[in-house]
């Protein structure tokens, strides 16, 4: 009997541990957020997102995001109702993630959008765009982007995460 109930427990924590390691580790910016004064969190599950077809450009000159997207999860940071600045709100938030994110860096890029990237080259399997309001009072925002996709236009996704925050 004390076999087959450490058997049992052993199954239980292996079962335990993938299930978790099949979140993102960048989930816990969204986890450590979630019910906090000031926030709000949504999620595209799947089933949502595949009713999206995500076109990056206009006039024929139209870049894509493909392959399988699996969820996109988006989080308001309001400074006004929350506990610390929106400035503060954003370095806790870019801290959280793993050093294997990269920062995606364009030389020419002026704005208060960040992009950081869980894969190589143009293949990935997360996007996250973290977009810094210029006014200290108005809301910060990270959107995420999950699955295995290929991006042809990095900027384009960047402009596309910035839209859906305003």
């Amino acid at each position: 009997m004390k076999t087959l109930t450490t058997l049992f427990f052993a199954l239980g924590l292996l079962l335990a541990s993938l299930l978790t390691s099949a979140q993102s580790k960048a989930d816990k910016i969204y986890d450590a957020f979630d019910n906090k004064d000031g926030v709000t969190i949504f999620t595209f599950t799947k089933e949502m997102t595949d009713a999206f077809n995500i076109d990056l450009g206009d006039d024929g000159d139209e870049k894509n995001v493909s392959g399988d997207l699996h969820k996109i999860r988006f989080l308001s940071y309001n400074p006004e109702k929350g506990e610390m600045s929106g400035e503060a709100f954003m370095k806790k938030a870019v801290s959280m993630l793993p050093s294997q994110y990269k920062k995606y860096v364009d030389e020419d890029d002026d704005s208060n959008t960040e992009i950081w990237l869980l894969g190589k080259r143009k293949k990935y399997q997360e996007c996250h765009v973290f977009v810094h309001n210029e006014n200290p009072a108005g809301n910060e925002f990270v959107v995420s982007f999950y699955g295995d996709f290929t991006v042809n236009d990095l900027e384009g996704l960047k402009a596309t995460g910035k839209s859906m925050s305003e």
